[in-house]
């Protein structure tokens, strides 16, 4: 009886202890714990991982290759999430891998993705933490279209305002119904066109024209590169000057002598006095040329006749052959 007994002890604990390592199996599964599989773990730190939970899959380029261990918060803005990766990566991951949170197709679970960063550091090792990229929070997406929907719905209703006072404009129509506004565009449009092709002629002139002056040629790329004719210009430039401060000079002597004249023709003084107002001496002065042109006409005659006369014939003859000679 007493044996019978302790057969049926040892059977029920049998069976309990199997009940409790069977459940503590299913919870680990629930789980996505990695049982029977030698793992590392590696750590990130996010500020909003967006719904993640623990047992969630990490993923590496697509691929399952852990689970997430815990996900605590450090502080008022950081979330350590814990991941619970499988040994074969550890010649895969390195250290400047970055982590994301994704989603497991378009309505799914929170996943972690790892993925490389295309350099060649050192693997990651147990108990490093990766670099993060913040996930795409969802409620600001949504409140985003909604703006954009306001936006949209703000917009088409002012073009339907628009398109109805565009319907309703007599004078756009008039305009829209005119032949001749074509015809009248298209000559617009020529004239423009000349008008630029104008303009480009003018400017490759001009481009033209600063070319030679640049290369020294014509007068005014002379004047601008040959120092010479620098030189020269300042001379000229000098010598006006000169000129000029001597003309303002004998300027000045003659406004004094006109000054003088004009005082001593008032004060009834001087030469010139005396033959602007006295007639007398006018009178006299005119008789004195007459007498003069006389004589000098009477000289030409006695000249004439010396000419002819047989003893001065041939020196006359003799300075006409010299002069012809000339």
């Amino acid at each position: 009886m007493a044996t019978k007994k302790l057969d049926t002890m040892r059977l029920g604990l049998f069976v309990l202890t199997g009940a409790t390592v069977l459940i503590f199996a299913l919870f680990m599964i629930s789980q996505n714990t990695n049982l029977f599989q030698a793992s590392y773990h590696l750590s990130a730190k996010f500020h909003n991982v967006g719904g993640l939970r623990v047992g969630n899959n990490v993923r590496f380029n697509g691929i399952e290759v852990g689970t997430v261990k815990d996900v605590h918060i450090q502080d008022d803005t950081t979330v350590i999430v814990d991941m619970t990766i499988s040994k074969d990566m550890k010649t895969i991951i390195r250290k400047d891998a970055i982590c994301a949170i994704g989603t497991d197709g378009l309505i799914g679970n929170r996943v972690v993705n790892i993925r490389p960063a295309g350099s060649m550091e050192a693997y990651a090792a147990d108990g490093d933490r990766l670099d993060t990229h913040e996930p795409v929070n969802t409620e600001d997406i949504m409140a985003t279209l909604s703006q954009s929907n306001r936006n949209i719905a703000e917009i088409t209703e002012k073009l339907k305002s628009t398109v109805n006072r565009i319907n309703g404009s007599s004078g756009l129509w008039k305009i829209l119904n005119d032949t001749t506004i074509g015809t009248d565009l298209h000559r617009s449009l020529a004239h423009i066109e000349k008008a630029a092709g104008n303009a480009e002629q003018l400017t490759s002139d001009l481009n033209e024209i600063v070319s030679d002056v640049k290369a020294g040629k014509g007068t005014v790329g002379a004047l601008l590169r040959d120092s010479a004719i620098a030189m020269d210009l300042g001379k000229t430039v000098s010598g006006l000057r000169t000129v000029s401060t001597q003309a303002q000079q004998l300027a000045g002597r003659l406004d004094n002598l006109v000054t003088g004249l004009d005082n001593d023709v008032k004060n009834s003084k001087g030469t010139l006095n005396l033959l602007l107002r006295d007639t007398a001496f006018a009178g006299n002065l005119q008789r004195s040329m007459i007498n003069v042109e006389k004589g000098t006409s009477d000289f030409d005659e006695d000249m004439k006749a010396l000419q002819q006369n047989f003893f001065f014939r041939g020196y006359f003859k003799k300075k006409e052959k010299e002069k012809q000679k000339q």
